[in-house]
């Protein structure tokens, strides 16, 4: 058994995993009451969520205070990045002055790391270096050390949420014919083309569930808790409320996609001979009615719900919820 478990502090919810072989062991399902990340919280609201930390821990029933945990990737730089074939020295200079021309915060007070995906083994002018980079602000990264201790966890790991995704699903995948994964979250959707070793690339759009629920809202009129309702209740169908839903939330959904294809073009050009040949959807958004039929039309991929709780032993009441622990799984292994 790990001694450690993953703990994935979304927008809107917690969700803490521990695993023991092929069964979950703890599991921990909270509210996040603020609705936004912790790097934009108040030192008050960082405190209040402490608590609500501590209360999700005791009653999971955890044995062991070692945690990994994740920093959105809203907060974070990350990509695959393309170079020519260099030296290891070489490589280097290169990476510190991409990240210099494209980190949207000052590189000096970031943390970087990078990790080299695909190396050609022979010269040839053609020939790319892949490398997975990933940068985020100190400030942000200390935030989250600071509340894990305010918690009483020692964090053995902070990472960003991309890793912990490719990681859930790998034993499914082929790097021959990688998936993409798609975690449609609350205020934002994660997308990687990820195969069973390898990383080929990845995205992060800004918008997520709470957006429609918000574009709901507005169009109908409602309160956001009654807008929430609706988009549970009648999701993205197009024979439900006379079309009106799937009209309200296409601008959205049509967003995403016209991203994944972007993806996936730029998979087909870096890797002749390689397609993509599977969706995999998860996340809170992906129980929305009617997004799955949509996403395969308009792709032309299957697209299959992503359960991290496949081939786990899980207490039957959260049984369902595979998708939404996703990250968490991704993490806690």
């Amino acid at each position: 058994m790990p001694a450690y478990f993953g703990l994935d502090i979304g927008s809107t919810s917690i969700k803490l995993i521990h695993t023991d072989g092929d069964r979950v062991k703890f599991l921990g399902l909270g509210q996040n009451q603020f609705g936004k990340d912790i790097s934009a919280m108040t030192n008050s609201e960082k405190i209040a969520l402490t608590d609500s930390l501590r209360v999700l821990i005791k009653e999971s029933g955890l044995k062991t205070n070692k945690v990994v945990t994740s920093v959105p990737e809203s907060a974070v730089f990350s990509r695959v990045l393309k170079f020519p074939i260099m030296s290891s020295p070489e490589l280097a200079t290169a990476i510190k002055w991409e990240l210099d021309q494209s980190v949207p915060f000052p590189p000096s007070e970031a943390e970087t790391s990078w990790v080299v995906l695909q190396k050609p083994d022979k010269y040839d002018s053609e020939a790319k270096i892949l490398v997975y980079v990933v940068a985020v602000p100190s400030r942000i990264s200390e935030t989250y050390i600071q509340m894990m201790e305010l918690v009483g966890l020692d964090a053995v790991r902070v990472e960003n949420e991309i890793p912990a995704l490719s990681r859930v699903f790998a034993s499914n995948l082929s790097d021959s014919s990688p998936a993409i994964i798609t975690d449609w979250g609350a205020s934002g959707t994660n997308l990687v083309i990820s195969g069973k070793t390898k990383l080929f690339g990845n995205f992060y759009v800004p918008v997520g569930g709470s957006a429609m629920t918000k574009m709901i809202a507005e169009a109908f009129g409602l309160p956001l808790d009654q807008a929430e309702s609706y988009k549970r209740s009648y999701g993205f169908a197009k024979d439900q409320l006379d079309g009106k839903m799937f009209t309200i939330l296409k601008p959205v959904v049509d967003n995403v996609i016209g991203e994944i294809r972007k993806l996936m073009i730029s998979f087909k050009d870096d890797h002749t001979g390689s397609a993509v040949e599977k969706f995999i959807l998860t996340g809170g958004g992906s129980y929305l009615l009617g997004l799955i039929p949509y996403l395969s039309e308009s792709l032309n991929l299957e697209v299959v719900m992503g359960d991290s709780f496949s081939g786990l032993e899980v207490d039957t009441k959260y049984k369902n919820l595979g998708p939404v622990f996703a990250v968490a799984k991704g993490l806690a292994i």
